[in-house]
C-alpha cells in the first residue's frame, strides 16, 4: 500500500483543503515534507485568491492513506 503525506488548509470561512501527495520513502526528509506543505500553501492560496500568509496550516502527517473525507487534493 502506497503511503502519503497529507495536511488541511483553510482560511477564515472559506471551504478547507486536504492536500496529499506520495511519499518517496516510508521515512521523508524534512525537505521532502516541507517542499510538500509550501505546495500545498501555494495551491490554496492560488485556488482562493488569497495571499499565501492568509493560509492556515493545519497539522501535517506522513505514512496514511489517500484522504477520503472533505475536499481533496493530490499534488
Amino acid at each position: 500500500m502506497a503511503l502519503y503525506m497529507t495536511q488541511k488548509m483553510s482560511s477564515g470561512v472559506l471551504a478547507a483543503i486536504t492536500y496529499y501527495r506520495k511519499q518517496s520513502s516510508p521515512h521523508v526528509t524534512h525537505t521532502e515534507s516541507s517542499k510538500f506543505t509550501t505546495d500545498a500553501k501555494n495551491d490554496y492560496a492560488t485556488t482562493n485568491g488569497i495571499q499565501v500568509s492568509q493560509v492556515e496550516e493545519g497539522t501535517y502527517r506522513s505514512g496514511q492513506g489517500v484522504p477520503t473525507g472533505g475536499t481533496t487534493e493530490q499534488i
